[in-house]
């Protein structure tokens, strides 16, 4: 269905016709017809291809590439209504062997893995997926829409689409953008979490990925014990002359409730912004077994995020700073999306923690068309068999990505090139059981995409 749905979007984009050809002075919304108003609908799309290469210090080296791409097509408003349709492919050009384990720990590729489908570890080539089929409806500048649909960023439900699929959901989404205010209200109830092929329930969902351990040390099963129907999004946006105000509400259905406040202050060069979040588990929890638990009664994830940046000219310097307290891991479903802290980036990010620092500093320098940016992080916290407050198991580290993006021009418009190079290492662990595809690594991403 996938691939007839590829072929259809194709006939589709060869045989809309051209705006010369149409007489538009004597069409009217009247006499339009319904195929006329699907022939003058918009296509966009991309092309990608994606290089990666790990360089384990302990165990197997992996390296993958593969090429895809993506093709959507929505139509012109009638009366304020449009359907949108998108769909994504994957193929692998070529690869070491993804599947062959360490010896030490039977663990085989990770990140290139995630370049296709980790749920089909054998299958290279049949990579579809129907990304999105919705009908909006919208006015000024808000809408309201349902379906597999394109959603809004949020500080942890996003598409995160630094793999070649990206998370994609299904649900209704109402957008609000007044002047200077916004509000959303969004019900998620199917998701396809990022590298990953077929549609899932949210009971279904959680839990596909790593479950990580149960405060007790013992390995937690949350997979499908916790009959959830969905999440629920709230969010309230308010402009001010240099401050800008977002809260968010995240109600995943008896799993946990999280909290999001974020503030940001410009003004000339500067730019300031704090983040305190929290979160109180859903009272179902208590129900189930401990090891079928997401969330403890007791944990109460808090973490505070604290921005410091300063620009001029074609420079820009970062400092931040998070803080995840003691009261308990800091929680969100990984197939869900990415938490967006100040001190996250790829590679790296709080979820699962609690008593940890992390720091990172930044640095950006653009050219015309070139963007270079290092950001180095460090963690300061994350203690060995803590299992209390380390969902994962996790060591401090040391991390350095260095990023290099180049945006062509005139007849090679819509083509973007990224080199992203990743260096990370545990501060004192380096047992290659706890390690293995998590830290002590060299990576590098080559990612090309064309647009169109």
């Amino acid at each position: 269905p996938m691939k007839r749905l590829v072929v259809m979007l194709v006939v589709a984009i060869l045989s809309q016709p051209t705006k010369a050809q149409e007489n538009h002075t004597k069409d009217t919304v009247e006499n339009k017809s319904l195929v006329s108003y699907l022939k003058e609908g918009e296509m966009s799309g991309h092309i990608r291809n994606y290089f990666l290469t790990t360089e384990n210090n302990h165990g197997n080296d992996y390296h993958a590439n593969a090429i895809g791409g993506v093709l959507s097509y929505e139509t012109k408003s009638y009366k304020g209504f449009q359907l949108g349709v998108s769909g994504i492919f994957t193929y692998k050009l070529f690869s070491s062997d993804l599947n062959k384990p360490y010896n030490q720990t039977n663990k085989s590729s990770r990140w290139e893995k995630e370049l296709f489908d980790v749920n089909h570890k054998d299958n290279f080539k049949d990579l579809d997926r129907l990304e999105e089929l919705y009908i909006k409806y919208h006015w000024k500048n808000s809408y309201i829409t349902y379906g597999k649909i394109p959603v809004e960023h949020t500080p942890l439900l996003n598409k995160s689409d630094g793999r070649m699929k990206p998370f994609a959901f299904q649900g209704g989404w109402l957008h609000h953008k007044g002047e200077k205010f916004q509000a959303d209200v969004a019900w998620i109830h199917k998701v396809s979490p990022r590298s990953m092929t077929e549609w899932f329930s949210m009971e279904e969902a959680i839990g596909l990925t790593d479950n990580g351990y149960s405060p007790n040390g013992e390995k937690a099963d949350y997979k499908e014990t916790t009959h959830s129907q969905g999440l629920a999004i709230v969010h309230l946006g308010k402009e001010f002359k240099n401050l800008n105000i977002n809260f968010w509400k995240f109600h995943l259905d008896k799993f946990i409730n999280t909290s999001w406040l974020q503030l940001e202050y410009s003004k000339k060069n500067w730019q300031v912004g704090v983040i305190y979040s929290y979160q109180v588990p859903h009272s179902y929890q208590k129900q189930l077994a401990y090891e079928n638990q997401y969330a403890q009664s007791n944990e109460n994830g808090q973490v505070a995020s604290f921005l410091l940046k300063y620009s001029k000219g074609h420079s820009q310097i970062k400092a931040a700073y998070s803080k995840a307290f003691e009261s308990g891991r800091y929680l969100f479903p990984k197939e869900l999306g990415r938490d967006q802290f100040y001190t996250s980036m790829p590679r790296s990010r709080i979820e699962g923690l609690g008593g940890v620092d992390v720091f990172v500093i930044g640095y950006q320098y653009s050219w015309k068309h070139l963007f270079l940016n290092v950001d180095a992080t460090t963690t300061h916290g994350a203690a060995i068999k803590d299992y209390e407050l380390n969902k994962y198991n996790i060591d401090d580290y040391y991390q350095i990505n260095t990023r290099l993006h180049y945006e062509f021009t005139n007849f090679l418009k819509g083509l973007h090139v990224e080199l992203l190079y990743v260096w990370k290492q545990n501060k004192s662990e380096h047992n290659t059981k706890l390690v293995a595809q998590r830290s002590d690594y060299n990576q590098i991403n080559l990612i090309t995409n064309f647009n169109f």
